[in-house]
């Protein structure tokens, strides 16, 4: 029963009862058209609301210029139409790629998804359901794609932090560092990395690819990118004839060899040979001399420096088995010295009388059996193993023979 039936109703009430009070009988007429009104108003807004409840919300989906060039990666998702076949279409649910390139899609199977652009699926999936369904349309819609870049290092710090989010198809290396914001106080840019999978991917130098214009550096889904201090450690390894040889830090891009010798303790004396020291970077190897200030030689991070050994000979002469000249790379021991000569010739050697003469011409006398473990000889020194007094009795029978006959001819003289 509707407003309109109720309202007939109530004027033939009126009709049936001409003494019901007039004041009355509007009032209640008044309050009837009110309720009425409610009623309507209240199956409006259920029916709205109902109508709500049944609509699935549609995902958000795009059609940017570039879609028609656009390339599918890995970490996109689209949404799939299959025209007069409900069952098949996906317009509500998207459709990942997974990580090996591909997707699964009932009916068809397995089909390999990135590197093609939404028209080439398009025609593909269109090409497979046709075998099945020939009557079937199919629509490939490409839902709008987001990039994951982190960068971190000598950047601008974010509220948000170090990822970036990109809501576009491909993002460029120039476009991930100018929305990281480069700190150019800080940042070393000829060293930018490129992380991939937790792998070093590629190393740009950033001001070389601004002055010869690119080509720019296309990244992938949760790439990584390190921009370095220039006042990180950056260290150099120094090998070879030094005080110190190790791994010493550098805060500058590059650092002059005569400073990292330094850095070294500089050169053993008497053992380095400067004129042949190299540099050994990952590419080459270059020869250097060291042996003037103005050196114009320069290390970078990662470099080696080598300070080559001099031929350094002490000599070794006298009284010992193997008289000669001998090669050190470092100051040796006295006892080391005479160990390298074969030892004292027992027969004629006085260990007690070493003769010790400097490169500058100083000598000093050496009891071996005292000083053997104190004393070092340097490049150039000179040993002299002295030998011990001998008694010829040869000589010492023939002077007694002699003495002998001189003195009976004296005495028979005198007689």
């Amino acid at each position: 029963m509707n407003i309109f039936s109720l309202c007939r109703q109530f004027f033939k009430g009126i009709r049936c009862c001409s003494k019901f009070p007039i004041k009355i009988s509007l009032i209640f007429l008044f309050t009837l058209v009110h309720l009425s009104f409610s009623v309507l108003t209240f199956a409006a807004d259920t029916a709205a609301e109902n109508s709500a409840v049944g609509t699935e919300v549609t995902p958000q989906v795009t059609k940017t210029p570039e879609s028609s060039t656009y390339k599918l990666e890995v970490g996109d998702s689209f949404v799939v139409t299959v025209d007069g076949y409900p069952e098949y279409s996906k317009e509500r649910i998207p459709v990942p790629i997974q990580k090996d390139g591909y997707v699964s899609y009932p009916l068809i199977g397995l089909i390999k998804v990135a590197g093609l652009t939404v028209s080439e699926l398009e025609a593909q999936m269109q090409s497979a359901f046709s075998k099945h369904l020939p009557t079937a349309r199919v629509f490939v819609t490409l839902m709008k794609p987001k990039r994951t870049i982190l960068v971190f290092g000598a950047v601008e710090p974010k509220a948000r932090g170090n990822l970036h989010l990109f809501e576009v198809g491909q993002v460029y290396l120039l476009q991930a560092l100018a929305a990281a914001g480069i700190n150019y106080e800080l940042a070393d840019l000829t060293d930018i990395s490129i992380w991939r999978d937790g792998k070093l991917y590629k190393r740009i130098d950033y001001l070389n690819l601004i002055s010869t214009g690119g080509p720019d550096i296309r990244l992938k889904d949760y790439d990584t990118i390190y921009v370095p201090s220039v006042f990180q450690q950056r260290p150099v390894r120094v090998i070879g004839a030094v005080v110190a040889p190790g791994v010493y830090p550098i805060t500058t891009p590059q650092v002059p060899a005569i400073q990292v010798l330094k850095l070294a303790g500089g050169s053993r004396a008497d053992f380095a040979n400067l004129h042949k020291s190299e540099i050994i970077t990952n590419k080459e190897r270059t020869l250097v001399d060291l042996t003037t200030e103005n050196a114009e030689a320069m290390l970078g991070p990662g470099d080696t420096l080598y300070i080559p050994l001099a031929e350094a000979k002490v000599s070794v002469t006298g009284a010992v088995e193997k008289p000669g000249q001998y090669v050190i790379t470092e100051p040796v021991l006295l006892g080391q010295a005479i160990a390298m000569a074969g030892g004292f010739d027992e027969e004629r050697a006085n260990p007690k009388k070493c003769l010790l003469t400097r490169v500058d011409g100083t000598e000093e006398e050496l009891n071996f059996d005292q000083v053997h473990s104190e004393v070092y000889l340097n490049p150039k020194d000179q040993l002299r193993v002295r030998e011990r007094t001998r008694l010829d009795w040869r000589v010492i029978t023939f002077a007694t023979s002699f003495v002998n006959l001189l003195v009976t001819v004296l005495i028979r003289y005198n007689n």
